[in-house]
């Protein structure tokens, strides 16, 4: 590049993929987050796959100002109702997802408009992978409370046991809590075994995040998001 030419030349806007599991509970809290960012000028391409965007009437989100893209789970025409089962549909999506995935941002990169950064909802873990093979920032956004996720971090690390047998569990930032005052998941251990390894599996690789996003209200859950920053930190690193 010729000296001059540099200070001609507009910055563009950073470019943010934000990518949702295929749930309409867990799409809204990334949209709206991603029309955020847009509001603050970051250009947004808002990625799920091709059959929950065939599924869903766009119209009503209000998503003119982001770009919509897919990615295919291996149920294009069907979901996850094409698969047998929860445990058969991850197991395809886990195998296609970071493919189409990796395809998209080199499609983007190749249109002249590269990601900067992907956002990516905590259940599909794998994205992170694929936006550091990238070059890219990757931070998780857990959709759920920090509370919740206080909780299955802890179960996910080990210092949360089950089946739970303890009378009581006082984790930091959290007031004393009972088996039942658990999530499901934990409380009545073995009842959802595939949703199970996947709320764990969340952190799996999350010490390798730029950035840890939280679906939540900073004020309502001051103590507990100071503290599970700490513990996340810890743990993780």
């Amino acid at each position: 590049m010729h000296a001059g030419m540099e200070n001609q030349t507009t910055p563009s806007s950073a470019h943010c993929v934000v990518l949702a599991y295929p749930a309409q509970g867990h799409l809204n809290p990334l949209l709206q987050f991603a029309k955020r960012l847009n509001h603050r000028g970051v250009k947004i391409t808002l990625v799920s796959t091709h059959f929950f965007w065939k599924s869903i009437s766009t119209k009503q989100l209000s998503l003119s100002s982001l770009t919509i893209e897919s990615i295919s789970d291996g149920y294009d025409d069907a979901g996850q109702e094409g698969a047998e089962s929860l445990k058969v549909y991850l197991e395809k999506f886990w195998e296609v997802g970071p493919q189409t995935l990796n395809q998209l941002l080199h499609k983007l990169a190749e249109s002249g408009c590269p990601a900067d950064c992907v956002v990516y909802d905590s259940f599909l873990p794998w994205a992170l992978d694929v936006a550091k093979d990238n070059g890219l920032v990757g931070a998780p956004f857990l959709t759920q409370s920090c509370a919740v996720n206080d909780i299955y971090f802890h179960a996910h690390k080990g210092l949360i046991k089950v089946p739970l047998s303890e009378e009581k569990y006082l984790l930091p930032g959290l007031v004393e809590l009972e088996p039942c005052d658990m999530p499901s998941f934990i409380s009545v251990y073995g009842s959802y075994p595939v949703v199970w390894q996947l709320v764990v599996d969340t952190f799996a690789n999350i010490g390798k995040a730029d950035w840890v996003l939280s679906n939540s209200v900073y004020e309502l859950e001051e103590e507990v998001s100071r503290n599970s920053n700490t513990t996340l930190h810890h743990a993780c690193y």
